[in-house]
């Protein structure tokens, strides 16, 4: 990977918003906030402050694979209406204009799959179906008379046959005064999705990415190779993975031990069946933790959920419950697993953190 070329070489528009990144605080926010609404649906992704674009989404780490999304982030005071848009220019650019040079003619323009301009105060603009209010406006939501408007205005400023299709408006969930506290609820929520029974610390991981957030926004470097980027430049799914895992205590690791080989004497197993029962039982857990996939989350509720009611019902015989579990486990969960031993110490797992 390291020798790979790095698939968003070019020369970047411009770089003054990474030298002066304390006026782009809540676009520093709203990037960190848009990829923790993600996290658990993504294997992996990363994302750029001041690359191109205000904030980039890559959605994999792998040079080869990665598509972009590219965002605009606006915080200017009232609704963004056609004038704003098209008509009003800075540098001879207007702002939708500024949004589709950050992509037009570029070397990487086929691998982009959302242009977003984001408005914090919403836009003004004429749909298909009077009355509507969406927090995400596609060219196609748009009435004929307003998209020709836009068409029309980008035709003449730029050498254009049509607007890009991939052209959004998004209104962002974020606030306007409260970002910093929206992006701290966002991790408790994301933690506890997470690892519904554990204990973490939301503003020291609040502390630490955002920290990462700025200091890698900063950053006005070109890089040729991929891994140097994401190195210097981006906050990948690995770093908020790292740093949510660093300040969450799922289960202090000596209470697993003995509650495992306790569990272990219950259901009478020897030494021998035992370790590799561990063996699984470890593998498992340590793909519990580094694994924020919906598989994975779903696998845990499911599991849980069922332990419970097997608790709620009165079974107090550790392997009666196991069975009753695995029998009312899904194909589509059961596929993950290669045998009996993983199906169980899944199970195992998941009844000791749940204690």
């Amino acid at each position: 990977m390291s020798k790979k070329q790095n698939p968003l070489l070019a020369a970047q528009r411009e770089k003054a918003g990474s030298e002066t990144f304390e006026k782009y605080s809540y676009q520093y926010h709203w990037a960190l906030y848009r990829v923790l609404n993600n996290h658990i649906e993504t294997d992996e992704y990363a994302v750029f402050v001041e690359l191109h674009e205000d904030v980039v989404v890559s959605n994999s780490l792998n040079s080869s694979k990665a598509k972009f999304e590219f965002n605009q982030v606006k915080t200017t005071k009232g609704k963004l209406n056609t004038y704003q848009l098209v008509t009003k220019k800075k540098n001879n650019k207007c702002v939708l204009g500024k949004l589709i040079s950050s992509g037009f003619e570029k070397p990487f323009k086929h691998e982009i799959t959302e242009l977003n301009l984001v408005a914090l105060n919403d836009f003004s603009l004429e749909l298909k179906e009077e009355g509507l209010k969406l927090d995400k406006i596609t060219l196609d939501d748009l009435s004929d008379t307003q998209f020709k408007k836009l068409e029309d205005a980008i035709k003449k400023e730029m050498d254009i046959a049509t607007l890009p299709s991939n052209i959004q408006f998004i209104v962002p969930e974020l606030s306007e005064k409260n970002f910093q506290n929206d992006v701290i609820a966002s991790i408790a929520k994301l933690v506890f999705n997470l690892f519904p029974n554990s204990h973490s610390s939301p503003v020291e991981i609040y502390r630490l990415l955002i920290d990462e957030v700025n200091r890698k926004g900063k950053v006005t470097y070109d890089y040729t190779k991929w891994d140097d980027l994401l190195s210097k430049k981006a906050l990948t799914s690995i770093t908020v993975t790292e740093v949510i895992n660093a300040f969450t205590s799922i289960k202090d690791e000596n209470k697993v031990e003995i509650e495992f080989y306790a569990i272990c004497s219950e259901l009478g197993l020897n030494s021998i069946k035992s370790k590799l029962l561990k063996r699984s039982f470890d593998r498992y857990r340590t793909k519990r933790i580094s694994n924020s996939s919906t598989l994975q989350i779903d696998t845990t509720n499911f599991i849980t959920q069922q332990i419970q009611i097997n608790i709620d019902k009165g079974i107090d015989i550790l392997e009666t419950l196991i069975e009753n579990v695995k029998n009312q486990i899904p194909k589509k969960f059961l596929r993950q697993f290669n045998n009996e031993t993983e199906i169980r110490s899944a199970i195992i797992c998941e009844y000791i953190m749940m204690a």
